[in-house]
């Protein structure tokens, strides 16, 4: 069994909550477990793959270890929403969206529920984080594995942190990143802990040998990149019914990906920008924490605003959409021919051979 995902509650409940701290703070633990529960189990499935062929039989450490990735990953995702913006994730609210509206409701005006909002989903991120680091701490392992399985999620979350700096910083300026720049940002904040992590710590917890990191290591890089190329072409082309998320975020904010980098060399770019806005993330995010102002920067002519339905038709036009595509497609055969080194046993390449292939048949 793989395990799919773990809820914000099954972790927190076995830990004491400080008590008096009155009822707000009840309704965000259950917002925050109410709104991290639908994981896609993707990492905890490589780290399962890879600890069983490499002769992991501790079903102890195997869920130990499950547990800890997922709770990561749910609090790469909440902390992601809270870069972007968003206040919806699989088709509903999500943390942030839920205390901003629970806030309104309560009569706070929009720009403090906003806050409020905000906050919470930057501290309902941290919980999970703690959590999840906690998880690793605790792995029923040796102390010598311990310490290296704790080097390894280091740098994993060191790389996602950064990565998502990278991301928003470039958003923030607006201008259009290069192809080389937005796959290193793919790579740091998404492949180091979504694909990497879990292949080489299923090599770590199961005492492998240390010459199939290497070229696991390699098909991370390779696979998780690729898995967020797809994810950024699914942002805007994507329909939000299956997604769980809007195809207009990535547009409005000018995230730079690889679309927007192949887009800026074509003839169509300055139709392109023009539909964007050409005023990067910073407009777009002070309309939505300030949206009492939204009406009087419309006043004013000098300010463009975003038309995400024309940057999508041009985007596809000039070719952005398929290079992108092509562009996953080269990431993932460079993923196979990580594997085919001799140190990859072929039972286990086979095995891996399916997570490659479904990164280019995903649909949310």
């Amino acid at each position: 069994m793989t395990l799919a995902s773990v809820t914000a509650a099954q972790r927190m409940t076995s830990r004491d909550l400080p008590e008096g701290l009155g009822p707000a703070v009840d309704d965000w633990v259950a917002d925050l477990d109410h709104t991290t529960r639908s994981g896609k189990g993707m990492r905890s499935a490589l780290f399962d793959v890879v600890y069983t062929h490499a002769g992991g039989d501790d079903e102890a450490v195997r869920a130990a270890a499950c547990q800890a990735l997922e709770l990561l990953h749910e609090a790469f995702l909440v902390h992601d929403d809270v870069a972007d913006g968003d206040d919806h994730r699989r088709g509903r609210p999500n943390l942030q969206g839920r205390t901003t509206a629970r806030a309104a409701d309560s009569g706070l005006p929009r720009e403090t529920a906003a806050h409020v909002g905000m906050v919470a989903g930057l501290l309902g991120g941290d919980l999970l984080l703690v959590a999840a680091m906690g998880e690793f701490a605790r792995l029923p392992v040796s102390a010598q594995v311990l310490h290296r399985a704790m080097a390894e999620v280091e740098r994993a979350v060191v790389a996602s942190i950064v990565g998502e700096y990278a991301d928003v910083h470039g958003a923030a300026h607006g201008e259009p990143t290069t192809q080389e720049r937005a796959l290193a940002i793919g790579a740091a904040k998404t492949a180091a802990y979504s694909v990497t992590l879990p292949l080489v710590l299923g090599v770590v917890l199961a005492g492998g040998p240390e010459e199939l990191i290497p070229p696991l290591r390699e098909t991370g890089r390779h696979l998780g990149t690729a898995y967020q190329v797809i994810d950024d072409v699914l942002g805007v082309f994507g329909d939000p019914a299956v997604t769980g998320k809007s195809n207009e975020g990535d547009l409005v904010r000018r995230a730079p990906t690889v679309l927007l980098a192949f887009a800026s060399a074509t003839e169509e770019w300055p139709r392109i920008d023009t539909a964007l806005g050409g005023t990067g993330f910073g407009r777009a995010r002070a309309e939505r924490v300030h949206p009492d102002r939204a009406d009087s920067d419309r006043a004013d002519p000098g300010r463009a605003h975003p038309d995400p339905a024309t940057a999508r038709s041009l985007l596809a036009e000039c070719g952005a959409r398929e290079h992108a595509l092509g562009l996953a497609e080269d990431l993932v055969t460079a993923a196979r021919a990580a594997l085919d080194s001799p140190a990859v046993p072929h039972d286990l390449r086979g095995a891996l051979d399916t997570h490659l292939a479904t990164a280019l048949e995903r649909t949310r």
